[in-house]
């Protein structure tokens, strides 16, 4: 069987205490995550990336703290409320840095990642270039997915990093997809309903983004393996937003996962 790890939004912004959306991920959880990492075959990392316009902020209107800045606009940082000493960077976290360093990485940005900020009507343009993506990431671009590469990472918006939007409307913008797709369209094609492949996810944070994309990859690939490590993941633990306790998350989240077909386990019991 094919292992895909799925790292979810481990970036500083999210992991790192210096964060500046610090969710509360412990050494333990990234330990845990670099076992599951070094026991793939490929490794498909996924970030959100925003411009200080994004409207998942709370200076913009938004219900988020300011994160995952383009490397651009980390100079607006205070001016979207940021605590001095803070980052916004995207980057992988350094625990798990170190794991691919040594790794032929490519980066990728589906087309609607650049549209993020479309507002109606025809008269728009992307939030930024690819340039300004690489530059964040220092990553050589990916041209066509081949099954031998390593490791991926790709830009991301919404929650589901599986999921898209139709943008196909907006026409053609110099030095951007033509075509709306993203990581998981070219599996798709690899791979078809998924049979002999694994994709066992690990992050941040459980009851939004890793939900979210353990539910859009059980819809594409039904029959894949699809495993949610339960320990090398955080949760959100704020009672306004649902979760007061850890223990309450776990059986949430596990009961939620059953629901749709996600087996949601440990890092003891994914090694066997």
């Amino acid at each position: 069987m094919k292992h895909f790890n799925v790292l979810v939004d481990w970036g500083n912004s999210f992991v790192d205490e210096n964060g500046s959306f610090y969710c509360g991920t412990t050494n333990a959880q990234k330990e845990r995550a670099k076992i599951i990492l070094q026991a793939s075959d490929t490794i498909l990392e996924f970030n959100d990336v925003h411009t200080h316009n994004s409207t998942e902020f709370i200076s913009n209107g938004g219900m988020y703290p300011a994160h995952n800045l383009i490397k651009k606009d980390w100079k607006h940082a205070k001016d979207l409320g940021v605590p001095e000493g803070k980052t916004t960077s995207p980057k992988l976290t350094h625990i798990l840095q170190e794991c691919v360093k040594s790794k032929e990485g490519v980066l990728f940005v589906p087309r609607d990642v650049y549209f993020q900020d479309y507002n109606g009507g025809t008269n728009t343009k992307p939030s930024f270039s690819f340039e300004d993506v690489q530059e964040t990431f220092l990553l050589p671009k990916m041209h066509a997915y081949d099954p031998s590469l390593e490791y991926i990472v790709s830009a991301k918006h919404m929650f589901n990093a599986a999921g898209m939007q139709a943008t196909a409307h907006l026409g053609h913008f110099e030095g951007i997809p033509n075509q709306d797709g993203n990581i998981f369209t070219e599996l798709k094609k690899h791979y078809g309903q998924g049979k002999d492949i694994s994709f066992d996810i690990t992050g941040v944070v459980m009851g939004i983004c890793i939900y979210q994309t353990a539910g859009g990859i059980r819809q594409l690939f039904p029959r894949a393996q699809v495993n949610v490590i339960s320990d090398a993941c955080t949760h959100l633990i704020y009672e306004p937003l649902g979760i007061a306790s850890e223990e309450e998350g776990n059986l949430v989240a596990k009961a939620m996962c059953t629901q749709i077909g996600v087996q949601y386990i440990s890092t003891k019991e994914f090694l066997g």
